[in-house]
């Protein structure tokens, strides 16, 4: 997410202050959140952008502390089931919930553990939820660290989810799609 999809996703303009944000949130949660008929992915959305606007406050982002190079760096499927980023584990997992939201809707989001879930309607009509799990793994013999990310897949509704390789495969792309 970058701060202008945020701010999109709350109703805000270019210049909105932190009260701004933050009445924008109350408002919008109040008839997204599931307990009073909202959906879990549209709460879930209006969350993560409230929260992206909270940390990166009223200066824009950041660029990475990782070098360029490492930060244009691809994803690459480590096997069907994960993948390993040379990224820190917070750019990994905004590259993750932006590709997540283009896969299908990002229905859970815990940046505290590392999680990320997505549900998604497979090629094949079968509604399934990947979820991702982000860990930093430091590498052996160096300062520089690495972030795996280790999936599950499985079918919400009857039928088969697809391969779970093939849908890691396409998350790649659209990770990769974002990183140059």
């Amino acid at each position: 997410m970058n701060r202008e999809r945020a701010l999109r996703t709350l109703g805000l303009e270019k210049g909105a202050q932190p009260a701004d944000i933050n009445r924008a949130y109350r408002e919008l949660i109040r008839h997204a959140h599931p307990d009073v008929g909202g959906t879990t992915a549209v709460a879930a959305r209006i969350t993560e952008a409230y929260h992206w606007l909270r940390r990166a406050g009223n200066k824009p982002p950041e660029p990475s502390k990782s070098s360029p190079q490492k930060s244009a760096m691809p994803a690459k499927s480590k096997t069907d089931d994960s993948l390993v980023l040379h990224l820190p584990a917070g750019d990994v997992f905004a590259r993750l919930v932006d590709a997540g939201h283009e896969l299908g809707e990002v229905s859970y989001i815990d940046p505290t553990t590392g999680i990320v879930q997505v549900t998604f309607t497979a090629d094949n009509g079968v509604v399934c939820q990947l979820a991702a799990t982000v860990q930093a793994n430091p590498v052996s013999g160096t300062r520089q660290r690495e972030t795996q990310v280790e999936f599950t897949l499985d079918p919400l509704a009857s039928g088969q989810a697809p391969p779970i390789g093939q849908v890691v495969a396409q998350l790649v792309r659209l990770i990769n799609s974002r990183s140059i």
